[in-house]
């Protein structure tokens, strides 16, 4: 690392100039989770809007990249496969030629020791590199920002990066964003008319306004998934409460069978959503939404629904931002240990606070 560090171009602490005053080139670098990249959807917005293009270029990875199609803000999108070695090099290459005069490191939870995004950082040359101090970033970022406070949101974290760009966190809006095309939405339409068919098989119309439920099934880890027959408890409470609403279950493709079978038992309908777009798209016309902890629950903040959110305790920093509904912290060994009694509750007070009467 101190060897990155002496290799780096531009003095070792500096400022930056005022974006809006020089033709800068500015790279955002976010390449983990697709949960990771819509937090940071905000972050880039925020500094796109302080530079005189009023777009970012974004390093992301193959996966996450999705989050950002349609996204005004965001100009070229460069991708890692960080299981490719010949992925890292072609990046490389292209960063050396792309000459970039500033670099932002969008991780701050980065441990002790990284040395993917600092040789990143070499490999394009920025004389301005910016990024959440501790440990040894200092030989790396020539402009940190506080490290971050672990008892904040990540989000709330990730604002000091905006102040290196002249910008004052408490003056513009953090909400994380997700851009849907008028056919996505269309498709997604189509799939609540059959949700509606699934408990009104004498309907043949568009679906009428009301309430609809979005739940997902899959987490991205094991220890966050909670067991099918738990989200069928749930579901038939709700559903004994609301027979009529619409229901569309997803979840990861691999996962298919148990997203048939949730749906069958509580007069559910199934949706496969093999790319990510299509399960964004219908976050973004649900009414309500709920999942255990993963990108889904981020996509419900970034399309301001409300949901329930199944969140291990210690999580709580990565819960979905400024989103109404609840959060269930589980503090369980395991969440399948998760009592459903205390979920259906919550999910029927949920619908009963936030479940639209009409929809415009």
């Amino acid at each position: 690392m101190r060897l990155i560090g002496r290799s780096l171009p531009g003095p070792r602490q500096t400022t930056l100039p005022d974006p809006r005053k020089g033709n800068y080139r500015v790279l955002f670098i976010r390449y983990e989770r697709i949960g990771d990249m819509i937090m940071a959807t905000s972050l880039i917005r925020v500094l796109a809007q302080a530079t005189r293009t009023g777009k970012l270029d974004v390093l992301a990875t193959p996966t996450t990249a999705p989050v950002l199609e349609g996204n005004p803000h965001v100009g070229n999108i460069l991708t890692l496969d960080r299981r490719s070695w010949g992925s890292y090099v072609r990046l490389m290459r292209r960063l050396r030629r792309a000459h970039y005069d500033v670099m932002v490191d969008g991780r701050i939870n980065n441990p002790p020791v990284y040395t993917s995004t600092p040789l990143l950082m070499l490999a394009g040359g920025a004389r301005f590199r910016v990024g959440a101090g501790g440990a040894r970033n200092s030989a790396i970022y020539n402009i940190c920002v506080p490290e971050w406070d672990r008892t904040e949101h990540y989000i709330d974290g990730s604002k000091q990066l905006a102040i290196p760009f002249g910008i004052d966190p408490a003056k513009v809006d953090w909400q994380p964003e997700i851009f849907l095309t008028a056919g996505e939405r269309a498709r997604a339409e189509k799939e609540w008319v059959e949700a509606v068919r699934a408990v009104s098989p004498e309907r043949d119309d568009a679906p009428p306004p009301g309430k609809r439920l979005l739940v997902n099934l899959s987490a991205s880890e094991k220890k966050r998934r909670w067991p099918d027959g738990k989200f069928v408890a749930t579901l038939c409470f709700i559903r004994s409460r609301s027979p009529r609403m619409p229901m569309i279950i997803i979840g990861l493709p691999s996962e298919w069978k148990s997203v048939q079978e949730v749906a069958s038992a509580t007069d559910a309908h199934p949706v496969a959503t093999p790319k990510l777009r299509d399960a964004f798209a219908l976050v973004g016309t649900a009414d309500i939404v709920f999942t255990p902890d993963t990108s889904i629950s981020h996509a419900a903040s970034a399309f301001r629904k409300p949901s329930l959110v199944l969140l291990k305790r210690e999580h709580k920093p990565y819960a979905p931002y400024g989103t109404p509904g609840e959060v269930i912290s589980w503090s369980e060994p395991e969440i399948r240990q998760l009592p459903h009694e205390r979920v259906s509750v919550a999910l029927d007070s949920v619908i009963a606070r936030f479940g639209v009467k009409e929809r415009t």
